[in-house]
């Protein structure tokens, strides 16, 4: 396993290269925690798992993997995905949905009939 670290790959050590990789696999995780927003933290799961494969690769940990288990990873993280939370204000006034007759729920955004019928003016007088 030691003779990994006296490969070298364009001219940088491997051993550095896997340093670096965990690096950033840490900073990603860092940052996981650090995020209010979902698709952020998401998108920094992945790029930690991608890293630390990448280093495991380099280390010999394994000599392949099957494309079966990316498809399988990405399969268990969609079950997991929160469902989306149901919208209680409009999403341009704020108003409260109990103070409305009409909120119109979209994929992450909601819109009262005011606003909607605002939005309508503002497209009709674009086109003239």
């Amino acid at each position: 396993m030691d003779d990994f670290r006296k490969k070298t790959f364009r001219g940088a050590k491997i051993e550095d290269i896997i340093l670096e990789l965990e690096k950033l696999s840490r900073l990603c995780e860092e940052k996981i925690n650090e995020s209010q927003q979902l698709e952020r933290q998401r998108f920094y799961e992945g790029m930690a798992v991608a890293y630390t494969t990448i280093a495991l690769k380099l280390k010999g940990g394994f000599d392949y993997i099957e494309p079966a288990v990316i498809d399988e990873l990405y399969s268990s993280m969609e079950k997991v995905r929160p469902e989306q939370p149901q919208m209680d204000t409009c999403s341009f006034c704020r108003q409260p949905k109990k103070e409305m007759n009409e909120l119109v729920a979209g994929p992450g955004v909601s819109i009262c009939g005011d606003c909607l019928s605002f939005g309508k003016e503002v497209l009709e007088s674009q086109r003239s």
